[in-house]
C-alpha cells in the first residue's frame, strides 16, 4: 500500500512537472501565440513585420497593441516577446512625464516619438522552462499596466 502511494505521488509530480514544461525550449510560434490569445477570448490577427518574422495585432480593454516577435530561427520558433502600444495625442506628452512614468513603474516603459507620442513596451521570454501560465500572468501585467498608463496620460 505504501508504495503504491508513493508510485501515484511520484506520478503526480511527474504529470505536473511535464504540464510546467508547456512552451518548446526554443520558443513560440507566431501560430501557438496567436491560439494562445485567442483561447483566452482576444482576437488575435497574425501578420509579419518588415523582416518576416511574426506579428500580431491584438487588443485589450479597448486598446489597440501589436505583439513582435524576437530571436527567431529559421522555423519561426521565437525566443521573445514584445507588447506594444502607441498613443497619437493631441498634444506631446512632455519628456518629464514620460520619465516620471519610467521612474514609478518597473515593468511597462514609454518612449516617446518624434511628435511626442507615447508608446509602451513590455518584454517577455518565452524559452528555456517557461510555461504558458507564466504567460498569462505576464499578459496580466501588461493589460493592467495599459490601464493604468492610460490613466496616467488622460487618455
Amino acid at each position: 500500500m505504501k508504495t503504491a502511494i508513493i508510485a501515484l505521488a511520484t506520478a503526480t509530480l511527474l504529470a505536473g512537472a511535464v504540464q510546467a514544461q508547456e512552451i518548446h525550449k526554443d520558443g513560440m510560434t507566431g501560430p501557438e501565440v496567436a491560439a494562445w490569445l485567442q483561447k483566452a477570448g482576444y482576437k488575435a490577427e497574425l501578420t509579419k513585420d518588415s523582416s518576416g518574422d511574426p506579428m500580431i495585432n491584438s487588443a485589450a480593454d479597448g486598446h489597440d497593441f501589436k505583439i513582435y516577435f524576437y530571436d527567431c530561427s529559421e522555423a519561426k520558433r521565437c525566443k521573445a516577446l514584445q507588447f506594444s502600444a502607441g498613443f497619437d495625442l493631441k498634444e506631446p506628452l512632455k519628456l518629464e512625464k514620460a520619465n516620471e512614468w519610467n521612474r514609478k513603474n518597473r515593468y511597462l516603459k514609454v518612449y516617446l516619438d518624434d511628435e511626442g507620442d507615447p508608446y509602451v513596451q513590455y518584454d517577455v521570454n518565452v524559452n528555456a522552462g517557461r510555461t504558458l501560465a507564466g504567460l498569462d500572468d505576464d499578459f496580466g501585467v501588461w493589460t493592467g499596466m495599459i490601464g493604468d498608463f492610460t490613466t496616467f496620460i488622460d487618455w
